[in-house]
């Protein structure tokens, strides 16, 4: 079985390629979309703010998280909606009086 990772740089051409070059040889070519996930940490580099942050907000249920054993990975989707709810909390928090 032969795997191509498309990424945004990957140019049509060398997907063609692949797929032509497959089907030549009497393959089967299926193609899947898939989301990507981060880990928490990748999540906590990306939020500027630590592991132990996002591993409470996921305890919590405030991020939603899938396991792959015994490790948490979390979509790219859920990433944005918790960036955008966490940043929309915090902008509220620092227009009140404390």
């Amino acid at each position: 079985m032969s795997t191509i990772i498309l990424t945004p740089e990957t140019s049509e051409e060398s997907f063609l390629n692949f797929i032509r070059e497959r089907l030549a040889a009497g393959q089967r070519v299926q193609v899947t979309a898939t989301e990507p996930f981060l880990t928490p940490q990748e999540m906590a580099d990306e939020l500027d703010v630590s592991r132990a942050f996002i591993m409470n907000k996921i305890k919590a249920g405030d991020i939603a998280s899938t396991r792959r054993g015994s490790r948490h990975r979390i979509s790219t989707s859920e990433v944005d909606r918790f960036r955008r709810s966490y940043f929309s909390l915090s902008a509220q928090l620092l227009g009140q009086d404390l």
